[in-house]
């Protein structure tokens, strides 16, 4: 995340991501599903300010660009984001509040361009962004109470707060929300495409089925050790893929197009809806776009892996 602070506000640039790695390793006594993946943050960013009031409530505005998108179909959820508790960044300014017995309350502007329902982790990413504007603005930085209040909010969250060293790749593990981060820093291109229809996570999951044997991450990390796109492209994997295009044909739909515009690699994007592809020619980039706006894809983006300085970073050179 991108911080920037003044005396009576604080605005984040959140970050999305997309997995380039992703294995299920079976389901939890809880219910939930065991993963390995590697995540990796994106160029593409919401904007959230904060700004601190004298009252206790906490009030939201969100504001999406869905006025000059395409009209929204049945199933296409990309701009229907709640300014009520149901928002992540409510509840993560609230569980701040409680925590540090704060009587302030703050007024939230969060400005979407990340599509929800998407597997690109927009909710999660706004959530931590929430998380530590709210403590920038009520009181100080606190990383472990930071990942803390982070880990409580959903399986993502906690990746994007980084690591003390940078923001970068990293390895998630557990329901996603232990992470290791990666000193591997590979310039990757991408395009991103998100159709009209989301994929509830709850439901990929239940349709996984494991099949064959399990993937090791390993192979990736020494395929980005190649820093050969060919190699990087062959390592990619998604093992919810498969169900998630059992749920919708929108999956196949985007990789075929990236096929026939010439890009070699192409995946889901965590549960989906959205797929990218790696790009390794701009010209790539560019047939990928025109022939996903004539088959109807409204939400196209082109992006690169992002690697940005750590939350103490950025505060250390902020007050320096």
């Amino acid at each position: 995340m991108l911080i920037e602070r003044q005396a009576d506000w604080v605005r984040i640039e959140a970050p999305a991501k997309i997995n380039l790695f992703l294995e299920v390793l079976g389901k939890r006594p809880d219910g939930f599903h065991e993963v390995e993946t590697l995540l990796c943050p994106i160029s593409l960013f919401d904007t959230l300010q904060l700004r601190p009031t004298e009252d206790p409530a906490i009030r939201l505005h969100v504001r999406t660009p869905a006025a000059s998108d395409a009209p929204l179909g049945d199933g296409d959820l990309a701009w229907q984001v709640p300014s009520d508790e149901r928002n992540l960044v409510r509840r993560a300014v609230r569980l701040v509040q409680q925590h540090l017995g704060e009587s302030r309350g703050c007024e939230l502007l969060l400005e979407k361009r990340i599509p929800a329902a998407a597997g690109l982790g927009g909710g999660s990413s706004d959530a931590a962004a929430a998380v530590v504007a709210s403590l920038l603005a009520w009181g100080q930085w606190d990383r472990p109470l930071a990942t803390q209040i982070c880990a409580t909010l959903g399986s993502d969250v906690p990746f994007f707060l980084g690591a003390p060293q940078g923001i970068g790749l990293a390895l998630a593990r557990g329901r996603g929300e232990r992470c290791q981060p990666l000193s591997l820093r590979p310039e990757l291109s991408f395009v991103v495409t998100h159709p009209p229809v989301g994929c509830p996570t709850a439901a990929v999951f239940r349709e996984f089925v494991a099949v064959g044997k399990v993937r090791q991450f390993q192979d990736f990390v020494v395929a980005c050790e190649t820093g050969q796109l060919q190699k990087i492209g062959a390592a990619l994997f998604n093992a919810l893929q498969s169900p998630a295009s059992r749920l919708t044909d929108w999956i196949e739909r985007q990789l075929h197009l990236f096929a026939d515009c010439g890009a070699n690699h192409g995946l889901m994007c965590g549960s989906g809806s959205s797929c990218f592809a790696l790009i390794e020619e701009p010209e790539v980039a560019d047939r990928i776009r025109q022939a996903a706006e004539a088959t109807g894809l409204t939400r196209i983006y082109s992006v690169r892996a992002w690697y940005g300085n750590s939350i103490e970073q950025q505060l250390e050179t902020q007050v320096g």
